[in-house]
């Protein structure tokens, strides 16, 4: 086990005992990520600021049978999804959300593109923004807890409540209908800097 998640087991268990600063130390850490991950499951910030407060209110309230778990911020994304979902459930919002895509969730999709220059950088990283917003909202969401905040693909389907397969399957769809139109893209984009 590595000290980073001996401490985070401390700080868990120093906060299911009682300790306010364990507590607030955990949603420090943690606010931030979960913020972003609640922007890949609905465009409603106040949603997803609400649903975080309803979170740490119900952590607190019910530490004392809360669980020991094997990472803190898997549990908390896990449980913030649920709270989401439930919370759009009951505002009855439509289930066609707009979602702020991160444009570092690919940040290796600038390698090529540093070839060929800074100004076919910028245009390449536009068109994964407009690639990424462009697939299905649960391939948007499963790209994003896999390479923006390395989940497995098994804490993947336990976070969206699918079964392994399927987490696989949203992954590697999506990554194969990028790489299709970025290569599309890349060659497009050379055809212009050099033959135009």
């Amino acid at each position: 086990m590595s000290t980073l998640n001996s401490e985070y087991d401390k700080l868990w268990s120093a906060f299911k005992n009682g300790d306010k600063s364990a507590f607030a130390l955990i949603y420090q850490q943690h606010v931030n990520a979960l913020l972003n991950y609640g922007n890949k499951i609905t465009a409603d910030r106040t949603l997803i600021e609400d649903s975080i407060q309803d979170l740490f209110v119900e952590l607190w309230e019910s530490r004392g049978r809360i669980a020991e778990t094997t990472s803190v911020k898997f549990y908390l994304f896990k449980a913030l999804r649920y709270k989401i979902n439930r919370n759009l459930r009951d505002n009855e919002l439509s289930a066609c959300h707009d979602i702020d895509l991160h444009q570092n969730v690919f940040s290796y999709a600038c390698h090529e593109s540093n070839l060929i220059g800074i100004e076919v950088q910028s245009a390449q990283l536009e068109n994964l923004r407009v690639l990424l917003s462009q697939l299905p909202k649960r391939q948007q969401e499963a790209i994003n807890l896999r390479y923006y905040h390395n989940f497995s693909n098994d804490e993947i389907a336990q976070i969206m409540g699918v079964n392994y397969q399927s987490a696989c399957n949203f992954i590697q769809l999506a990554l194969r209908k990028l790489k299709l139109n970025l290569k599309v893209s890349v060659a497009s984009l050379i055809f212009f800097l050099f033959f135009s």
